[in-house]
């Protein structure tokens, strides 16, 4: 990438207003036309955050039984992972393994076709490749987000797609 932090700071302060904005009158219309929570609009990642929420206001007593042991054995196979890195190249990510566990099967499943597409793509013409993929990655992220929003607007104004 060829950007400078100049730039990247002019970016931000762009970006960061019109976020807010745009999250400001976007929430309020969502919230209001399906409600939060299990019967309303609910990401898969935040409903884990809340109830990592309550764990923390809560205590441990508020986990079923067993997930006690199941940390236990969560943070062994961490640190495991972690020393086994020192010695082997072809460890797995506790951290990758973490965000793998948080994060839906079809956000994984989306990962994991473009990492293919891209591969192909590497073995086919490395030099389009290199020089597009981040280009190309940002814009279907900022594509996919956009959408999503655009949608979440129809819904709202009672459009049926």
């Amino acid at each position: 990438m060829k950007s400078n932090p100049r730039n990247l700071t002019i970016a931000q302060l762009i970006a960061a207003p019109v976020g807010s904005i745009a999250t400001a009158i976007v929430y309020p219309v969502l919230r209001n036309k399906f409600g939060i929570g299990a019967n309303g609009l609910s990401s898969p990642i935040s409903v884990k955050w809340a109830s990592f929420a309550e764990l923390l206001t809560r205590g441990f007593n508020a986990l079923p039984p067993g997930c006690l042991v199941g940390l236990i054995i969560g943070i062994a196979v961490g640190i495991l992972l972690t020393l086994l890195a020192e010695k082997w190249d072809y460890v797995p990510s506790p951290s990758a393994m973490g965000i793998g566990m948080l994060i839906t099967a079809a956000v994984l499943l989306t990962f994991i076709l473009g990492g293919v597409a891209q591969l192909i793509w590497a073995r086919v013409s490395p030099d389009t490749e290199k020089t597009y993929r981040i280009p190309l990655a940002s814009g279907l992220i900022c594509g996919e987000a956009i959408i999503a929003v655009v949608l979440a607007i129809m819904a709202a104004a009672g459009v049926n797609f």
